[in-house]
């Protein structure tokens, strides 16, 4: 499969970082000790072929090449026909030594044998130095040995001078860093010995300390099978997950149940990365493979992967989220093997899913930011460009304004909850405007009321929100006392969420009420009605600049007394309605676009809503079936059915292109929502 780049910003280069292909020998009719072993050769030379199509400037490939460890009796042999897969891929590539390859670190508790002189000399004969650099477009790249640090080996000494120096050589470039261990993965000071998952002391501390001081930009590891996100000053460190299989201890980070196969095979985690480079960042784009066997079809009318922004690159979208679970949470992972010690992990999906899902704000309760922990994580995102807006429940103005003393370096907005009314005291008012002046601090207003009647449920609910007919009488109740505020959240409470679009729309401007943010709630446990939600809502968006569209639960809910599903599932996989949101998010909002005029209509049970503007024309086509119904006939006024468009699957990612008629047929059957576009 072909990627669409029509819609991704120029870059100076690209590169692939991919690891742990483990390729597998045939075992032919013998047994395994995981089925999915016998799928690791075909998903590696899927993710081999995906990565090759991207057509990116080098390959870094991070590490245990192969399934079979070095004093294995066929690891030769199973070298040799992994390094004629990666051929294949007529890119240049540049290794990492893995412990597959070389041997493990120096622990005595580790399950197979450490390196040593003969078998690092065997690898260096087959693939050349075990570091080095080189350089790309004014970016050094470093690849060092993870696997000799911390031994009596001649070469970890070699190696620690030679790295010092070519830090010190080049450090006034942009430095990247490979290597296959990880020094930690929660904590720069977590204990090693028995962890089979970091690099030992002292050996951990002298490289961290040299990643610090030379500023590097990115580091990558490999080796875990799963993604983190570590920070040392401004230094990045990346787990790369591996196009395999997933190591199935991390799963008990998560509260669902156990991922097939003991959580080896979480199909959804795999995937390699994509990092493009611009001159004042870098972003960074997770592959997907999902465990593919087969290489993608490329046949002329195939679907093409849409490659969609992230965060850093999508500053005009109004894609929110609220923070109902914390942005992160750690858990021990129990004494099991590889690992002879309990490991303190922490969960980064959702972390890395709110960037690779191009959100531009994240909204959280401000108790989050006395914590730490969360804080750190809260940074990070900040760092790539999201705002931050804390949700502060206050029945005093005091509490306000000690809130803003406390975190005014990290919030954006503040949105205040205050509860039993619609209308503000005007004590909080007060306060509001007062610490406003004096700290240019932004404030939302939120109102907390209770005893609202829900279908189905025994007991009131709480909604925190106006809903749009309440507005201008909070406009009016400003006005009145001469104070205006930065904005307000509104909830989506009808269905379809166009009718609250349409609703604010009719509002008009209100003299001292900012942006209004909306909040849409999920209280469905089907998919496909959460992603014609989701898409419908978002699509609004187009219409009312300057605000945010805040969705909830980011991670599912599923043992509360209102269960819903969410973007991610309780293993942090994406959902439908996650791919939905990435897709559109990066087709509406890759640039900035002028208000155009809606439209809609109804055909055959599909709900069709239109925008026609400067930027083109689209129609988003939703449906409450699992398929979307025959379209045939279907036509948009002004618009010849020959005329070139673009439609997007967007639960899929992929795009095709074509005549509006053929389509139109085309679309009959997909599930829904699709989008079509013209003229963009």
């Amino acid at each position: 499969m072909s990627f669409d780049r029509s819609l991704m910003a120029p870059a100076e280069f690209e590169f692939v970082v991919l690891g742990d292909t483990h390729y597998m020998l045939d075992p032919g009719g013998q047994a395994v000790e995981f089925e999915s072993r016998r799928k690791q050769t075909a998903r590696s030379d899927a993710a081999l072929s995906l990565a090759a199509s991207l057509s990116p400037d080098f390959v870094v490939h991070m590490g245990d090449l192969v399934q079979e460890y070095p004093e294995s009796r066929r690891h030769r042999e199973a070298i040799d026909e992994a390094r004629a897969q990666l051929d294949r891929m007529n890119v240049e590539v540049f290794h990492v030594a893995g412990n597959h390859d070389v041997g493990d670190k120096p622990d005595p508790t580790m399950p197979t044998r450490p390196v040593t002189a003969e078998s690092l000399k065997r690898y260096q004969t087959r693939f050349g130095p075990s570091w080095y650099s080189f350089d790309r477009r004014g970016c050094h790249f470093i690849v060092i040995n993870s696997q000799i640090l911390n031994t009596h080996l001649p070469e970890s000494g070699s190696q620690r001078d030679w790295l010092e120096g070519d830090l010190k050589t080049h450090g006034q470039d942009r430095v990247f860093l490979f290597l296959h261990l990880p020094p930690f993965l929660e904590h720069p000071d977590e204990p090693h010995l028995g962890n089979y998952d970091n690099i030992g002391q002292p050996d951990r501390r002298w490289i961290l300390d040299l990643i610090h001081r030379n500023r590097v930009e990115v580091v990558c590891a490999a080796h875990v099978h799963f993604a983190f996100l570590n920070r040392v000053g401004s230094t990045r460190i990346y787990n790369v997950p591996s196009p395999s299989f997933v190591r199935p201890g991390f799963s008990h980070l998560f509260t669902g149940p156990s991922p097939p196969e003991q959580g080896r095979d979480d199909a959804p985690k795999l995937g390699f990365y994509l990092f493009r480079v611009f001159r004042d960042r870098t972003d960074v784009h997770f592959i997907r493979t999902g465990g593919a066997v087969v290489p993608e079809e490329e046949a002329d009318d195939a679907p093409i992967r849409l490659l969609t922004r992230t965060s850093p690159a999508l500053s005009a979208s109004p894609l929110g989220l609220t923070l109902l679970h914390p942005l992160a949470t750690r858990a021990e992972i129990p004494i099991a093997f590889p690992s002879v010690v309990r490991q303190r992990v922490r969960n980064d999906y959702p972390l890395l899913a709110c960037v690779d899902l191009g959100a531009a704000a994240i909204r959280f309760p401000v108790e989050d930011l006395d914590d730490p922990f969360q804080r750190e994580r809260l940074r990070i995102l900040r760092d790539d460009g999201l705002r931050l807006t804390a949700m502060a429940s206050v029945s005093a103005s005091a509490e306000i304004r000690a809130y803003v003393r406390r975190h005014s370096d990290i919030v954006d907005i503040w949105e205040v909850q205050f509860p039993g009314t619609q209308l503000p005291s005007r004590d909080l008012i007060g306060a509001l405007a007062c610490t406003g002046s004096e700290s240019s601090t932004a404030f939302a207003l939120a109102p907390i009321l209770p005893g609202e009647i829900r279908p189905g449920k025994q007991h009131p609910r709480t909604r925190i929100g106006y809903v749009p007919g309440e507005l201008r009488e909070l406009n009016r109740f400003l006005a009145g006392r001469g104070v205006s505020v930065d904005g307000v959240l509104c909830r989506v409470e009808q269905s379809p969420p166009w009718n609250t679009v349409r609703e604010l729309l009719d509002l008009g401007t209100l003299s001292h009420v900012g942006a209004v943010d909306l909040a849409v709630t999920f209280t469905s446990r089907d998919d496909v009605y959460n992603a014609n939600t989701a898409a419908e809502t978002l699509f609004g968006a187009v219409l009312l600049p300057g605000g945010r569209i805040y969705f909830e639960p980011f991670v599912d809910l599923d043992r509360t007394l209102d269960v819903a599903h969410g973007l991610l599932d309780t293993s942090s996989n994406p959902r439908p309605p996650f791919h939905v949101l990435r897709t559109l998010n990066t087709v509406l909002f890759h640039e900035r676009i002028s208000r155009p005029k809606p439209g809609e209509l109804e055909l055959r049970g599909a709900e069709i809503r239109t925008l026609t503007g400067a930027a083109g024309f689209h129609a988003l086509i939703t449906s409450c079936a699992v398929e979307l119904p025959d379209l045939h006939g279907l036509t948009f006024p002004g618009i010849s059915p020959g005329a070139p468009f673009r439609l997007y699957r967007l639960a899929d990612g992929v795009v095709q292109n074509g005549s509006l008629e053929r389509l139109i047929r085309s679309a009959t059957g997909l599930s829904p929502p699709v989008l079509l576009t013209s003229g963009c």
